[in-house]
Parts: structure tokens; C-alpha cells; sequence
């Protein structure tokens, strides 16, 4: 598919789509994940998920330089074929609707949980997905100039973090090495499905201006600073909360937040939601782009926007399905499977394999 002019995008506003991309409804949970396995190494974790992560980018963009006009829905059947190519396009279509009905489902757990005790479920769905659906029918460049202002949100979550610091006692981190190497690596693994959304590499990549170099610089840098915003969060739930407390707490930065008040502003909690749910927002407006981007290509000559509204219908099922937590866990494990599926091995081999097929050519 070639790229509509329209449609072209910096690359630091590639940069800050692949950030907001990243961030989503992972990081209050993170911490809490990551101290049960890892204890006081758990933002050691955060930083070798981070490296396992550049490592995938780059073979993301090994095979996305091969086509450089093309998605990967109009390269898949130039390495393996029409109609298995359209298959596996397809295939991929699902696991980002799948991917953005999954964080939907946690979205509205935690906003039902903190914010909106008596709000149905359905209601909750409804409105943040009509929100989404109205940035994702819009062009590539307007996407990107909203995430580009939006990356701002981060800045003031780090802030609000930064509060915590008069609490903090550094000792909760020792012994850094309780849980060993093994431990970890083992959360390392856990800390790896917090950061996805950078597999948007292979939707917007033929949208981006300039060299490849600087397309890999650009995804490079934004993922870095992800897992840096990861780590200090991570880093900061540990100072602040001991080995005995952390396990009993869920969402350690909100807990964090909560016992602080100003005799203007009561609940700063409450603001920390409020930048998250922006956040948020923003990674469902990018699964549901990269979803509709394959059906606007099979279905709609190119025109995504028409298939927005049925793609929003479905992640909406998926959402509400993912009531019961039974549900949720099912879904966490199977987006794990699907990542190293879609977003690691399938990547590698279809690598391989259009280097087989250009060095055939050659």
C-alpha cells in the first residue's frame, strides 16, 4: 500500500507515537508485579525488559526496511504468498483488536475501582470508545500531532510521582539481590507485556519521513524513554513501600498519592487518574488505528475510517466480556502468547525469509 501524502509523519512525531503507544494501563500495576517476583531488583527488571525490547525493534524494522512502502498487510503476501498472506494480515487485525479489548478491560476495572464505583461497565465502554473512535477515523498526522501534545501528560505523572519522595525511605530496596538473577530475569519477562504497543512499527512505518537510520533512532529513543518513565515509577513504589506492605497493594502509585492532600486539592490521586486516563486513551486510539488500517486495506480500498465504527463494536465485546477476573486472567496470559507470537517470533521468521527471498532474486 503506498503512503498517501496526507498521511506523512515526522520522525519525532513517529517518536512520540510509538511512546504513546507504549504507555498504557500496565504501569499501575507494574510495581506491584514486578516487587512480587523480583523484590527490591524489581526496576532491574524494568531495564532489561527495556533492552529486550530494543532488540525486538530492531528486527521490527530489519523487516519493515525490506518494503518500505508498504505495511506490513501489503508486504505479507510478497514474502509468503496472496492468500497466506492475507490470512496472516488478518490474523494480525485480531490480535490488535484483541490487544486494545484487553486494555480497555483493565481501563475500566481501574476507573470502575477508584473513580466511578456506582458507573455500569457498559457506560464506562461506551464513552471511551466513542472518545477513541473520534481520533481514530482522522489521518495519521492528525494522530501523531494530538500524541505529540499528549506525551505531556507524562511529564506531570512524573511529577505527582515526585511527591512520594518525601516518604521515601531507600533501605525498602535491600537487599537488591534477594530474589537473585533468576528472579530478576523472571520479571523481566512479566515487565515485557506492560511496554507492548511498539509493534506499531509495522503499520506506520512506510508513513514516517527520512532514512530508515532515523525511523530506528526515532522508535529506539521513544521506547527508551518508556521504559526510564517504567523504572522510575517502579524504582519509586519500592522506596516508598516495604517488602511487607507492597504484596497487600495492587496499584502502589495510586495508594501512594492518596495520602497526600493540599488545602486546595484534596484527592491527588485523583489528578494522577485523570493524566492516566488521557494516556490511556491515547494506546487504544493506537491499536484501534493499526486494526482499522488492516481492514480499511482489505475491505475499504485504503479507507480506514469506514471500518472504525465495526472494529470499536468489537473491541467493545471483547471489553465487556472481561467482567469477571477468571476472565481478565485468561485474557493476560493469552495476550502474552499473542505478543511473542505476533510481535517476536512471526516477525523473525517472515524476516528470514524475505532475506532468503532477496538473496534468491539477487
Amino acid at each position: 500500500m503506498m503512503t498517501l501524502e496526507k498521511s506523512k509523519i515526522t520522525q519525532g512525531q513517529f517518536m512520540f507515537f510509538v511512546i504513546q503507544s507504549q504507555v498504557g494501563v500496565g504501569i499501575l500495576s507494574l510495581p506491584h508485579r514486578l516487587q512480587e517476583i523480583a523484590k527490591g531488583g524489581a526496576w532491574i527488571s524494568s531495564l532489561i525488559a527495556g533492552l529486550a525490547v530494543q532488540v525486538i525493534i530492531l528486527i521490527l524494522w530489519a523487516l519493515c526496511r525490506q518494503f518500505p512502502s508498504d505495511t506490513i498487510y501489503g508486504f505479507l503476501p510478497k514474502i509468503v504468498g496472496n492468500f497466506l498472506g492475507k490470512l496472516l494480515g488478518l490474523a494480525y487485525v485480531g490480535y490488535f483488536l484483541f490487544s486494545a479489548g484487553t486494555v480497555l478491560a483493565f481501563f475500566a476495572d481501574v476507573v470502575g475501582k477508584w473513580v466511578l464505583l456506582a458507573t455500569p461497565r457498559w457506560a464506562l465502554l461506551t464513552l471511551t470508545l466513542f472518545t477513541c473512535m473520534y481520533l481514530a477515523k482522522e489521518n495519521l498526522r492528525v494522530i501523531a500531532r494530538l500524541f505529540v501534545i499528549s506525551s505531556l501528560t507524562i511529564i506531570v505523572a512524573v511529577s505527582l510521582s515526585l511527591l512520594g519522595y518525601t516518604n521515601a525511605n531507600i533501605t525498602y530496596i535491600f537487599p537488591i539481590m534477594e530474589s537473585g538473577w533468576k528472579g530478576i530475569i523472571k520479571a523481566a519477562n512479566e515487565a515485557l507485556f506492560p511496554l507492548v504497543g511498539y509493534e506499531v512499527i509495522l503499520v506506520i512505518y512506510p508513513f514516517v519521513e527520512g532514512k530508515d537510520m532515523g525511523k530506528l533512532k526515532a522508535a529506539s529513543l521513544g521506547s527508551m524513554l518508556i521504559t526510564l518513565f517504567y523504572t522510575f515509577e517502579v524504582f519509586t513504589s519500592l522506596i516508598i513501600f516495604s517488602s511487607g506492605v507492597m504484596p497487600a497493594i495492587s496499584e502502589p502509585l495510586l495508594y501512594m498519592l492518596k495520602g497526600f492532600s493540599f488545602q486546595i486539592i484534596q484527592r491527588i490521586d485523583l489528578i494522577f487518574l485523570s493524566v492516566w486516563i488521557f494516556i490511556v486513551s491515547t494506546a487504544i486510539v493506537s491499536w484501534l488505528y493499526m486494526a482499522t488500517a488492516g481492514l480499511g486495506h482489505f475491505f475499504h480500498r485504503g479507507e480506514h475510517k469506514k471500518a472504525v465504527p465495526y472494529a470499536a463494536f468489537i473491541v467493545f465485546i471483547v471489553a465487556i466480556i472481561a467482567q469477571d477476573p477468571s476472565i481478565t486472567d485468561l485474557y493476560d496470559r493469552m495476550i502474552k502468547i499473542l505478543h511473542y507470537t505476533f510481535v517476536i517470533g512471526l516477525p523473525l521468521i517472515l524476516l528470514i525469509f524475505s532475506y532468503l527471498l532477496r538473496k534468491r532474486r539477487a
